[in-house]
C-alpha cells in the first residue's frame, strides 16, 4: 500500500470511528486528503441522524460531536433524552414481548432494590404502587411456573397471583388456577397416606387436574399481551 495512503488512513481512522473499507473509499473521493475525507464523513452521519431522528440539522450535528461522531451513541443518547427506560425497552423490543417483560422487571427489580433470595420477597412486592406490584407478582409467579411446573406453581404465593391477574380481568385464568388448586388439594388428603411421587404421579394423572393445566397453558398466552398492554397504560409508574 502507498506510504502516504497508509498515514491518511491512519490519520482518519484515529479521528473518526469510521471502518477501513470506507474510510478507503471516502480518501480515494478526496484524492488522499484526510481532512477532505473526515468532513465528507461527518457530513454523511449527520444526514443520516437527521433523516433517523427527525432533529432539525444544528441539534443533529449536536448530538453527532458530543458522541465522537459514533452514530450508535448518538442515537442512543438521544433516545436516552427522549424516552424513559420502560419506553426505550417498548420500543427496541416490541416485536418480542417476552423479552420486553423480562427487561421491564429486571429495570423495577433494580430501581426499587427489591430483595431476592432466589426468588423476589413477596412481602417486599406488596408494598409497590399497584401498577409495579401487578406486573411483578404476576411475571415472578410465572417465571416459577416456567422453572418449577405447574403443579409446584399452585404452592407458590397462588392468592397474591390470582388476585392480580383478577386486577388484569383474567378471571377465566385465575379461575382455572383456582380449580387447579381445589383439585391438587383434593387429591392430596383423599391419598395423605400414599409417598410423595407416589402422590405427585397421581396428581399428573388426574383427568380433571390435567384439563386445568391444559386450559392454563392455552389461557396462557394472552398473558403477554395484557401485561404489555398494562405497562403502556401505566407507564408513569415504570422505571424512567
Amino acid at each position: 500500500m502507498d506510504p502516504t495512503l497508509t498515514q491518511a488512513l491512519a490519520q482518519l481512522r484515529s479521528a473518526l470511528p469510521i471502518g477501513l473499507r470506507h474510510a478507503r473509499a471516502l480518501l480515494q473521493r478526496c484524492a488522499g486528503n484526510p481532512q477532505q475525507a473526515a468532513e465528507l464523513y461527518k457530513a454523511e452521519l449527520l444526514q443520516v441522524l437527521m433523516e433517523k431522528s427527525g432533529l432539525p440539522h444544528h441539534q443533529a450535528r449536536q448530538y453527532l460531536h458530543s458522541a465522537g461522531y459514533d452514530l450508535s451513541r448518538a442515537l442512543t443518547a438521544l433516545d436516552e433524552a427522549r424516552f424513559t427506560l420502560t419506553q426505550r425497552i417498548l420500543r427496541h423490543h416490541h416485536q418480542d414481548k417476552p423479552r420486553a417483560l423480562d427487561l421491564i422487571a429486571q429495570a423495577i427489580e433494580t430501581a426499587e432494590q427489591l430483595p431476592r433470595q432466589y426468588w423476589l420477597d413477596f412481602e417486599r412486592l406488596d408494598q409497590l404502587p399497584p401498577a409495579l406490584r401487578c406486573f411483578m407478582v404476576i411475571h415472578e409467579w410465572l417465571a416459577f411456573e416456567q422453572w418449577e411446573g405447574f403443579d409446584s406453581a399452585l404452592h407458590f404465593h397462588l392468592p397474591q397471583a390470582i388476585a392480580q391477574l383478577r386486577h388484569l380481568q383474567l378471571d377465566a385464568l385465575a379461575h382455572t388456577l383456582e380449580q387447579a388448586d381445589q383439585r391438587q388439594q383434593h387429591l392430596r388428603q383423599a391419598h395423605a397416606d400414599e409417598s410423595h411421587v407416589e402422590l405427585a404421579i397421581r396428581i399428573q394423572q388426574d383427568l380433571l387436574f390435567d384439563a386445568c393445566q391444559t386450559r392454563f397453558n392455552q389461557q396462557r398466552t394472552q398473558l403477554d399481551e395484557q401485561l404489555y398492554a398494562w405497562v403502556e397504560r401505566h407507564m408513569a409508574q415504570f422505571p424512567t
